[in-house]
């Protein structure tokens, strides 16, 4: 649980900024080896993969211990709403949803 909650605060920051229009869900998921930003967004843009890249790059840049040091961050896009049912971020630790509307 420290793990994931030091995570979602570091992605916080790293997100700063990068949160569009077509951002609708934002989580990340700690995996043993990896760190994955699942991403809800309205349509890709060059744009959109630009700012995720760049959050993945913050997040990678903040100093952390074991196992962040060693862990690859991966971003995951869903296109479409970040429902439950639907977007495989919706389980993990939530950082952003967009109104519904």
């Amino acid at each position: 649980m420290l793990r994931r909650n030091y995570l979602l605060l570091q992605a916080g920051q790293a997100a700063l900024g990068l949160i569009g229009r077509d951002l609708l869900g934002l989580a990340t998921e700690p995996r043993p080896e990896e760190i994955v930003i699942h991403a809800a967004v309205a349509r890709e843009t060059a744009e959109l993969s630009e700012d995720l890249r760049d959050m993945a790059a913050e997040l990678d840049g903040f100093p952390a211990g074991e196992p962040e040091s060693h862990s690859a961050i991966v971003a995951r896009v869903h296109v479409g709403r970040p429902e439950a049912t639907e977007w495989p971020g919706f389980q993990h630790a939530l950082l952003y949803l967009a109104k519904p509307g």
